[in-house]
């Protein structure tokens, strides 16, 4: 079987969320199971290795009217092949999105693609597509280029990380960018909610629709999640699966992260995770207390990550015998109103308002939970790293938050995390006061960090079941 995934973003390369890491990992755990992966992004001006690529060809493409310089190179990693599309003009500028121009730039991505797979001979049997930026990519396929010799018989999925983020644009841009007609708007198959949306075009014309968990699978089928897609997905929901994610050992491992001061496992945890603790207690300026329970908290300051919830009860989460560790940027009003807390409590509470890798891994490493209570989240990946490192999470029972932590029962000792189930800041304080009282219970405590550490959420029993699903699919 032979794969081509399609993605604006992919680790180690170039990351902004968690598509980067499904898109860094899911075909590396593919191809130690016996499939032949590649993956094709752009050439951003600010990817990392840039250096190390190897320039393959070039040549010039049509986008509508427009005559567009296409440069492609590649490097193997893992046993993958990764290819980049190389143009300038809609790449070669700081960071990854946000742009006016931002239709036109993956209009012509989406054309590249399907170009770069005649220009270097390949074709994959599944063509994988990851959100609105490589969404368009199945219509035109279905609508153009599939009727030629070479193109013929490639199986089409497209997987939703985020329904919130459809492509929404111009219904004009459906003719000026693609050449595909106003037919395919007026007869609905690119409309939705009044506008061109390109999400609901892959949808419709896909094989196969995935999403990355179970739980959040079925929440996109409801009102309350759908996001004015729930119709179409119900029409297609025996071609709708949800696959819970994974995340890489190899980079989030506790024995090895270079990241992180003091190295520990599932045997040595006791004496060398607290070293952490007292570490990053120190770079942060926060009393140095082995007992006191440590929260973690990293996160895009939005209104989906539970901010709200959070800020309801901040005060009084302050007035119990914690500490916190916050890192994340994002809406002002949440940057500000942190701030101020972190002013007034300044040695109970850290707020880093940044973007940093490095002290994500050692809050991962060094906190006792990790404080996770959003309003949806379809897979979330911090909650996988957290129980990797033995940082237990709490969590609100949505998405792959649901499918990922098990609560704790203290009676037969069974369970990974603690979890709440309602958008409500009194439930998610009952719970964290529930999981500070279990901290204080060693016996309790001790078993609940060695369950964490001990679940397996690699991509191995995930990769799994993207062949089942893939190989069904192409014995249709």
């Amino acid at each position: 079987m032979k794969i081509l995934f399609v993605g604006s973003e992919c680790a180690p390369f170039i990351k902004s969320g968690g598509l980067a890491d499904v898109l860094g990992s899911l075909p590396k755990a593919l191809v130690q199971q016996g499939v032949e992966c590649s993956v094709v992004l752009p050439k951003y001006r600010d990817m990392k290795f840039a250096d190390t690529l190897e320039f393959v060809t070039s040549y010039y493409i049509w986008v509508s009217w427009r005559r567009e310089y296409c440069g492609i190179f590649k490097t193997v990693l893992d046993g993958v092949t990764f290819y980049f599309i190389d143009n300038e003009h809609y790449f070669g500028r700081p960071g990854l999105y946000s742009y006016d121009d931002d239709n036109e730039r993956f209009a012509y991505f989406d054309f590249a693609v399907l170009e770069m797979m005649s220009h270097l001979d390949i074709k994959p049997d599944i063509l994988s597509l990851h959100d609105w930026q490589a969404a368009m990519i199945a219509p035109l396929y279905k609508e153009r280029y599939g009727y030629y010799e070479f193109y013929r018989n490639i199986k089409i999925t497209f997987t939703i990380h985020n329904i919130a983020y459809q492509g929404k644009a111009d219904p004009r841009l459906i003719n000026d960018l693609y050449a595909l007609g106003d037919h395919l708007y007026y007869n609905g198959n690119l409309r939705n909610d009044n506008c061109f949306n390109m999400m609901k075009s892959a949808i419709l014309y896909s094989d196969l629709v995935t999403t990355v968990s179970p739980t959040y699978a079925n929440e996109i089928l409801t009102d309350e999640y759908g996001e004015g897609m729930q119709a179409i997905l119900n029409m297609k929901r025996d071609r709708l699966i949800g696959i819970l994610n994974g995340i890489d050992y190899d980079t989030n491992n506790p024995e090895t992260d270079p990241n992180i001061l003091y190295h520990f496992n599932i045997d040595n945890w006791k004496e060398e995770k607290v070293k952490n603790k007292l570490a990053l207690q120190r770079e942060l300026g926060l009393p140095e207390n082995p007992d006191i329970p440590l929260i973690g908290i990293v996160t895009r300051l939005t209104w989906q990550k539970g901010l709200d919830l959070i800020f309801d009860k901040i005060e009084e989460l302050l007035n119990r015998d914690v500490q916190i560790v916050l890192l994340g940027s994002g809406d002002r009003h949440y940057e500000e109103g942190l701030s101020y807390w972190a002013g007034v409590y300044p040695e109970k509470f850290s707020c880093n308002l940044k973007y940093d890798f490095p002290l994500s891994c050692r809050i991962y490493a060094s906190c006792d939970m990790f404080l996770m209570p959003s309003l949806f989240e379809p897979c979330g990946l911090s909650q996988m790293m957290s129980l990797r490192y033995g940082t237990i999470p709490i969590v609100r029972e949505t998405g792959g938050l649901k499918d990922s932590v098990t609560p704790y029962n203290e009676y037969n000792m069974t369970g990974t995390g603690f979890s709440f189930a309602h958008y409500n800041s009194d439930e998610m304080m009952s719970v964290i006061d529930y999981a500070t009282h279990i901290y204080h219970d060693k016996a309790h405590w001790n078993h609940i960090v060695a369950s964490a550490m001990s679940e397996k959420l690699d991509w191995e029993a995930s990769g799994k079941q993207y062949i089942e699903a893939f190989e069904s699919l192409l014995n249709e």
